[in-house]
């Protein structure tokens, strides 16, 4: 099964992470120090002597490629080029970040066949096309990091998503059984996004949008 993410967040607030001045970087440093600390330093054996035989100096952590470390937060901030081995461990980093910054997320276990399901059935009891669950991935991130393969990530401008919705709570009745109870909970968490928009200004922040990333 696939994972789709959503996030509550203003397009131009996820790009100026990457790039960030001094005080957004220190405050998402912090955020990464939290939620992935290095595990405890290795012990110092005999091994560790003989480093130049090896590759990797024995005792040495190993970079998992699924767990951020240190340089991917700095590739990040400043917008550098990200090799294909540290993708997963930078979109685990990136998302750590919008879980922090975003009004809220919503999260989903959805694989293709169900998002294509799902879009026929909202199809068939007569929502507009443009407004298919595919389409809150309809707009290009803009950002420096690519997506890995079996991924995809796009977003949508805060106003697609409250018509959206409408067009969803329209057709929600006529839906199969397990469709609408994925849409009403979907439909119960963007039901709060015009309550978000009201407030931003508030807050002196943009207005959200709806960032999507969708990972097989």
């Amino acid at each position: 099964m696939g994972s789709l993410w959503l996030y509550a967040i203003a397009i131009d607030e996820v790009r100026d992470v990457f790039g960030a001045d001094e005080a957004d970087a220190a405050a998402l440093r912090a955020i990464a120090a939290e939620r992935f600390a290095p595990p405890p330093a290795p012990h110092v054996g005999l091994l560790d002597k003989v480093g130049p035989l090896f590759r990797r100096q024995a005792g040495s952590p190993v970079r998992r490629p699924d767990l951020p470390d240190g340089l991917d937060v700095e590739r990040l901030l400043t917008g550098r080029h990200v090799p294909p081995e540290r993708l997963a461990a930078s979109w685990t980093l990136l998302r750590s970040w919008l879980d922090a910054k975003a009004w809220s997320s919503y999260e989903a276990t959805l694989d293709e066949a169900a998002v294509k399901a799902l879009d026929f059935d909202l199809a068939r009891a007569g929502a507009p096309a443009h407004f298919a669950l595919g389409s809150l991935l309809s707009r290009d991130l803009g950002i420096a990091l690519r997506t890995a393969p079996g991924m995809a990530a796009g977003y949508s401008r805060g106003t697609h998503v409250l018509a959206a919705k409408q067009a969803w709570d329209d057709v929600v009745d006529r839906l199969e059984p397990t469709h609408q109870q994925q849409i009403t909970r979907l439909l119960a968490w963007l039901g709060l996004f015009e309550e978000w928009t009201r407030a931003a200004p508030l807050q002196r922040r943009e207005p959200p949008d709806l960032v999507a990333i969708w990972m097989a």
